[in-house]
């Protein structure tokens, strides 16, 4: 094995590390948000729904749907499919499987509502951050995340548009199918979003600065 190849292996190494950590963040964030069962981000409140009619776990839920919508976004666009993408479909939800007994196992849901919304803010940063490490890796787009960039490049709507719409199907079927929703779920809609550009632009930044991005050239 040549020293290139060697370096290349190295490489995907690292990042696979660097995104699984990101997603176990997010996946921690999303735990916060079923533990203090005021309402769920959009997707969530989808994975919700999905775990409810199913009977299966937040996890499995999670990478039921999140397959799902890859199988759209490979039908769209195969080539925002990396393998950042096929971590963030498989993986979150063992993270969210770890994560949420754990934290129900704590009664967050019996605090008082003041210290319920902090746990849903919290949950809102904690997805921003560890979808925005992921991210800034460069390794491939999230299903949601491809999706709605499709729709921006083929029909020109703007990103902010494209989010909103996506947000408004995934919350509307996950309370078609029962989904709990409140206060939680205007936190996660409205505020994931900023905090997630902003961790992708300061992530970004950092990992150009240690010469992370530079290596997939």
């Amino acid at each position: 094995m040549t020293l290139k190849q060697n370096k290349k292996i190295i490489c995907i190494a690292r990042d696979i590390l660097i995104i699984e950590l990101g997603l176990m963040i997010s996946s921690l964030g999303t735990a916060f948000f079923y533990a203090a069962d005021l309402g769920s981000s959009a997707m969530a409140t989808c994975c919700d729904g999905l775990h409810l009619l199913l009977n299966i776990s937040y996890g499995d839920a999670n990478t039921l749907g999140n397959a799902v919508l890859l199988v759209v976004l490979f039908l769209l666009n195969r080539s925002y499919i990396n393998i950042g993408t096929v971590l963030c479909v498989f993986t979150i939800g063992p993270w969210v499987n770890l994560f949420t007994p754990m934290l129900q196992g704590m009664a967050l849901s019996q605090l008082p509502l003041s210290l319920r919304i902090l746990c849903a803010v919290g949950g809102t940063i904690l997805m921003g951050v560890g979808l925005g490490l992921y991210m800034a890796v460069n390794r491939g787009f999230g299903a949601l995340e491809g999706i709605v960039k499709y729709a921006r490049e083929k029909y020109n709507v703007p990103v902010r548009t494209a989010k909103i719409i996506q947000d408004v199907i995934l919350v509307g079927t996950g309370i078609l199918l029962g989904a709990q929703w409140g206060v939680g779920t205007v936190i996660g809609i409205v505020f994931t979003g900023p905090v997630l550009q902003k961790a992708t632009q300061s992530f970004s930044h950092l990992l150009a600065a240690k010469g992370v991005t530079a290596a997939h050239n």
